[in-house]
């Protein structure tokens, strides 16, 4: 199906993060407590909603919730829960917060966690520095489980293309997802993708991409793959494995060991990934030569600001001059529900159709055509 897509400037999918009602709209405190009912709607985290509803209570009496984000660009599309979730996390997985680990199942802690944020708040006055430091940073959730829908987003081009594929990741953070076809996926009896790789999927999909997976999948060929991020994560400095493990729920066991595995498989050969603006950056990369192009994004464009979005759509429309191009988005649906929309632009020409709907990590993913 077609549709307008980002030329006008609008996130691929709409925009979520602005939305009324969306988790991350309206001021610090009522944030923070959106994103706890977020997370208990939909079953997700009780530790999480548990923090969060007490740091939207400490917030809402200008307590040190308050006093650690004073100061601190919150804009809409930032995910101030989500930073300061991740900011104790990161000290419960370094050793640094004893007390506060016996409630992360992360860390080996099993309290319930009704206790968790009196210790958390004790955490905060204690390493409030530290805290202060992270909150400054934007979220950074590399999260490998989106490859279940990017995997299949690449068998779609390559059908479509029929050519080896140049894949660059914009937003790439770690760039675990440019790794997507080293990963193994379980499909209908099928195992596609790497077959020994320690990252492996077991019916992530909900129908399939191509009308024929297996086919597709031998038929794959990647010729380059590059990424960019204005902040990118090198997988063999000390403490990554720590930094992107905070940005993960702790008491959500497979996403935190497929990270591992992720991880474990970047460091023998790490992805290439270039500290650069994403408008820029495919200015310069499309241009290099003429070949069958993939470029692709997981949950980034809620941060960029209007003029970064437009730069970027331009960019990547002047950029499939030099050959066929195929543009996959990732990114939360414009109803502000749980789906989150995977589409695809091609070009020449630049139609926009819906491919998938997933979750906001990724599996199950639900294809709409094959």
């Amino acid at each position: 199906m077609a549709e307008p897509g980002a030329q006008e400037g609008r996130s691929p999918a709409g925009d979520w993060a602005t939305a009324k009602g969306s988790p991350e709209s309206g001021s610090l405190c009522e944030r923070l407590r959106r994103f706890a009912r977020w997370l208990q709607e939909g079953g997700r985290s009780p530790l999480y909603v548990a923090l969060l509803r007490g740091a939207a209570e400490d917030c809402r009496r200008d307590g040190i919730v308050a006093r650690a984000f004073a100061g601190i660009d919150i804009a809409p599309g930032s995910v101030p829960a989500l930073r300061l979730m991740a900011a104790l996390h990161y000290l419960v997985l370094r050793g640094e917060a004893p007390a506060l680990a016996r409630f992360f199942p992360s860390a080996g802690g099993h309290e319930d966690p009704g206790g968790a944020w009196q210790v958390a708040a004790a955490t905060l006055a204690e390493r409030f520095e530290q805290v202060r430091e992270r909150l400054r940073r934007g979220v950074q959730t590399n999260e490998p489980g989106r490859s279940a829908a990017l995997y299949g987003g690449l068998l779609w081009a390559s059908a479509r293309l029929r050519a080896p594929l140049r894949v660059l990741e914009i937003g790439a953070s770690a760039g675990l997802n440019l790794l997507a076809d080293r990963f193994a996926y379980a499909v209908g009896g099928e195992l596609l993708g790497e077959l020994g790789s320690p990252v492996r999927f077991e019916e992530p999909w909900r129908g399939a991409p191509v009308h024929d997976p297996a086919a597709a999948a031998r038929a794959l060929r990647i010729s380059k793959r590059r990424g960019c991020d204005t902040a990118p994560i090198d997988v063999r400095r000390p403490g990554t494995r720590e930094l992107l493990m905070s940005y993960v729920w702790p008491d959500e066991p497979e996403r935190l060991t497929r990270l591992q595995a992720a991880l474990a498989l970047a460091s023998t050969a790490p992805p290439h990934v270039e500290r650069a603006q994403a408008s820029r950056w495919l200015g310069d990369v499309l241009a290099e030569h003429n070949a069958a192009t993939v470029v692709m994004q997981s949950v980034m464009w809620q941060y960029l600001g209007e003029g970064e979005r437009r730069a970027i759509t331009a960019a990547i429309e002047c950029g499939a001059e030099h050959g066929p191009l195929v543009w996959l988005t990732l990114e939360p649906g414009a109803d502000a529900t749980r789906r989150f929309e995977f589409a695809a632009r091609t070009f020449p020409g630049g139609e926009r159709r819906v491919l998938a709907r997933c979750s906001d990590h990724g599996p199950p993913v639900h294809w709409l055509g094959g």
